[in-house]
Order: structure tokens, then sequence, then C-alpha cells
């Protein structure tokens, strides 16, 4: 029999950085995780969410979640601000493939604009690269999306190109912007040695 994979992010969640915390997502999260993602202005930016998104799709999702988060393949947590820990304000994942991952997030509204997203993509890479299978991060944003393109930008990646992707919200093709980060280049930006291991 097979061991199951090594989860290298499971001794460092909750993750802590200076003003938020990664962590789990529990059903208690449905409501404000149905709030802010059944928001338009944040489906829209999205590639699966549909719009309207109601609490049924909030809870079916944390029901994958916490079933994905334990295969090793893929990763996705709920941020929230330390000093309320339980209000979940946006979502961070990634998804592996072969020696890189795909990752992505998105935050409620009202948290916009405000260094959030800069502050847990950055953690977020840092948890990922602790995986030594995982030499490069993939992400993109929407061409009119310019907010997710510069956190991508304040946090490493470079563009590589562009590709068209279905939203579902929209019903239709988005050009996306294609961007890639680096396990040395996120060494190099956060002071890190190549394959580090330690919190973000």
């Amino acid at each position: 029999m097979s061991s199951p994979p090594a989860l290298p992010w499971l001794a460092a969640v909750p993750l802590a950085t200076r003003r938020l915390v990664l962590r789990q997502p529990g059903f208690a999260d449905v409501p404000r995780l149905a709030l802010y993602a059944g928001d338009i202005a944040v489906a829209r930016m999205l590639v699966a969410v549909p719009h309207p998104y109601g609490e049924a799709h909030a809870s079916a999702f944390i029901g994958d979640v916490l079933a994905s988060n334990l295969t090793g393949s893929s990763l996705a947590l709920a941020v929230a601000r330390q000093k309320e820990p339980h209000a979940l304000i946006g979502v961070i994942s990634y998804s592996r493939e072969g020696r890189g991952a795909t990752i992505g997030w998105w935050f409620g509204r009202p948290y916009w604009g405000r260094g959030f997203a800069t502050e847990a993509v950055t953690a977020m890479a840092g948890l990922a690269f602790l995986d030594p299978q995982i030499d490069v991060l993939v992400a993109g944003a929407f061409a009119d999306n310019p907010g997710s393109l510069r956190v991508q930008e304040k946090t490493g990646f470079v563009r590589t190109g562009e590709s068209l992707r279905r939203s579902v919200a929209r019903g239709g093709e988005v050009t996306q912007i294609d961007m890639t980060l680096t396990r040395v280049a996120f060494a190099a930006l956060s002071g890190r040695a190549p394959g580090a291991m330690g919190k973000a």
C-alpha cells in the first residue's frame, strides 16, 4: 500500500501575516462566502464562480475544499483579519500540476485596495514553495482587472502572455494576462535561499 502524500503546509496553517490569518475554511464561513462571492463585481473577475452565487454554492465549495485539502494536490484557505479571525474576507488557493501550481484568490469588495491581497499572496507563495515539488507558480487576471495584475507584479510574478478563459459569471470568454513566479525569483524577493523551509 502506498503512503499518503506529504502535506508540507499542515504544520504552517493557520498562517499569520502582519494583518491577516490564512486558515482552514469551515461551514461557519458559508454566509460571508456567499455574500462576497455573490457580488457580481467579484464573480465577474473569476473563472468558475457563477452569478448569482448563494449559500448552497458556498456550502458545496466548503465541502469540496475540506476534502481536497487532504489530497496534497491542492490547497484552499480562508483569509481573515487577525483582529477578526473568524470573519472571512477572501479565499486563496493553489492547485498542483507537475512541477508547478496554479494560484488564485479573491477578496470581498470592502477589502479591495488595502494591500490585503499582496500580503496574502506573498504568504501563500511561501507556503506553496514549502513543497519541494513546486518550482513555479502560475497565475493570471482578466485584462480588465488591473488591481489583481498589480498584486501579481508586486509579489514578483512576470507576464508570460495572454490566453482566453471562460468566465461563468460573464457567460463568455475573456482575455487573461498570464503570469508566473519561479521559486528562485520568490526567494530573491523574500530574502530566502531557494528551497528554504519556513513560514512566509
